[in-house]
């Protein structure tokens, strides 16, 4: 077998293998999501449904805040006192197993799916 064979062959293995990943990946994320579990430190702070819209300010660890809004099934952080801001720019989250991380803070909101 010549040497661009088995180049086109491992290309082929690596977009099949890639392909089969992403398609896992969506199959576990198609669940409509509940509600949004949120942590501080690692504590359950609260529980929110997405279905009913809400903007509330979380407190998080060592007096950082995060202004976090629920609004049509989706949940996001439109502010936050940490120096980057990459909560901020994560965007939107609605699917089952999403997160919004805020390290500084130590937050976490985390998409849920219904329990079934």
């Amino acid at each position: 077998m010549t040497k661009k064979k088995r180049e086109i062959i491992l290309v082929l293995i690596l977009l099949a293998a890639a392909s089969a990943g992403f398609l896992i990946n969506q199959a576990m994320h198609r669940q409509p999501a509940a509600r949004v579990e949120i942590t501080v430190d690692g504590h359950l702070v609260q529980t929110l449904d997405l279905n009913q819209d809400a903007d509330l300010i979380i407190d998080g660890a060592n007096g950082g805040t995060n202004h976090l809004i629920i609004q049509n099934g989706a949940a996001w952080v439109s502010e936050a006192s940490c120096p980057d801001k990459v909560c901020v720019h994560q965007g939107k989250v609605s699917m089952n197993g999403e997160l919004i991380v805020c390290l500084p803070n130590r937050m976490i909101a985390k998409i849920v799916a219904p329990e079934s």
